[in-house]
């Protein structure tokens, strides 16, 4: 059965459902497997790429077996308070026979720190003393034993955003020496969006998550996967993407939510019962660079002048900032490439294709940058 018309086949604003994932299947598999092994999984993701999405998706599938699954959002984190009272959140959310367990641990250390779990009040609690803070996060570590202990084969627990952490002095430290106690029956996956503070926590020697997690990365969709996923939901609501699906998945390049964003632009500009055709993909194009300019503004901002010339560089030459001329043509030191590239790779506003060729994470991103440097209207049909 097909979905109604009138309703947008393509989320983009907000972590989609398990069945609204594109592909995936390999990741997922993985990560399925490491769980099954007590395995700690490094979970690693620009911003957008479907992290939270795909957590979400491997617990539903422990879900088929038994596994509790818990997600624990970080983003954000500034306290050892905020450590904990996200934790204690993910357990609130439990409903079931897994509240039932939960529930007396939350409700005494809500008594004893001040302060609430769930609901509207989340979050808001009275100043607690260093000792009751680290004792409250301490008891929140051991609960997934607490499930094993009560019958449950396996425990999944996801902290997302997990890189947050590193701005509260020792939480990684506090985390990891519960967790290095806990049996195979509980396995962890820790979701980043910024891969540099990721390698921080997990490949510097000097912290306590060194070299301790399974590394899965996310790269960009694979094109066919886009089209076929595409070509269904217009089909079964009704429309038709026409020859507006090339361009479409030449634009978004694999990147999950620009996907999804521009298909829901050129779906809703598309007519019911209607055909897609260049015109009306020029429209949903241009709609979508006009949401995403404010955004944009703001990352162009917050760039030194070195890495706005290098990130124009890799707009405007294919993709090859160190091959001349293009660095004079943007007026950047060819001594300050390697040190500028890094550091947009860092940031995951560049990806590295192979030695010495590069593009943007963000394919909206490469054409504003693009038009920014006064070429014309960019079309999308051009490999950043």
């Amino acid at each position: 059965m097909g979905m109604p018309e009138t309703v947008d086949p393509f989320p983009y604003q907000r972590p989609v459902l398990p069945g609204q994932i594109i592909n995936r299947d390999q990741e997922t598999a993985r990560m399925v497997a490491e769980a099954h092994a007590g395995k700690l999984v490094r979970l690693d993701a620009p911003r957008r790429f479907g992290k939270t999405s795909l957590a979400r998706r491997v617990q539903a599938e422990l879900d088929r077996d038994g596994t509790v699954g818990i997600l624990i959002d970080l983003k954000g984190v500034l306290t050892l308070s905020d450590v904990t009272f996200r934790i204690g959140a993910g357990y609130a959310r439990l409903r079931g026979p897994l509240a039932r367990v939960a529930r007396p641990i939350l409700t005494s250390l809500e008594a004893r720190i001040g302060g609430s779990f769930g609901g509207a009040n989340a979050g808001l609690r009275l100043a607690a003393p260093q000792p009751s803070e680290e004792a409250a996060l301490a008891s929140l570590l051991a609960l997934p034993q607490r499930f094993v202990d009560r019958g449950w084969q396996r425990v999944n627990v996801c902290f997302d955003e997990f890189q947050d952490l590193l701005v509260v002095p020792g939480a990684d430290d506090k985390l990891r020496s519960v967790i290095q106690h806990q049996p195979d029956a509980i396995s962890y996956v820790f979701a980043g969006s910024q891969p540099r503070l990721m390698n921080e926590l997990f490949a510097n020697r000097r912290r306590a998550f060194w070299s301790q997690a399974e590394r899965v990365e996310l790269r960009p969709l694979d094109i066919a996967d886009c089209a076929e996923y595409i070509g269904g939901r217009f089909e079964d609501t009704g429309r038709d993407p026409g020859e507006a699906l090339s361009p479409l998945l030449q634009t978004a390049q694999g990147h999950p939510q620009r996907t999804m964003m521009l298909a829901s632009k050129l779906w809703t500009a598309t007519p019911p019962g209607g055909e897609a055709t260049i015109e009306t993909w020029q429209a949903a194009l241009a709609d979508a660079q006009l949401q995403a300019e404010p955004e944009f503004d703001a990352v162009w901002a917050a760039q030194t002048k070195n890495q706005q010339r290098l990130l124009r560089a890799v707009a405007l030459n294919a993709g090859r900032p160190f091959q001349k001329p293009a660095p004079e043509a943007v007026g950047l030191a060819s001594g300050s490439i390697d040190a500028t590239v890094r550091r947009l790779v860092s940031e995951t506003l560049l990806w590295q294709f192979e030695p010495g060729v590069f593009g943007f994470v963000d394919p909206l991103f490469g054409l504003y940058v693009r038009d920014l440097a006064g070429h014309e209207p960019a079309t999308g049909r051009d490999r950043d």
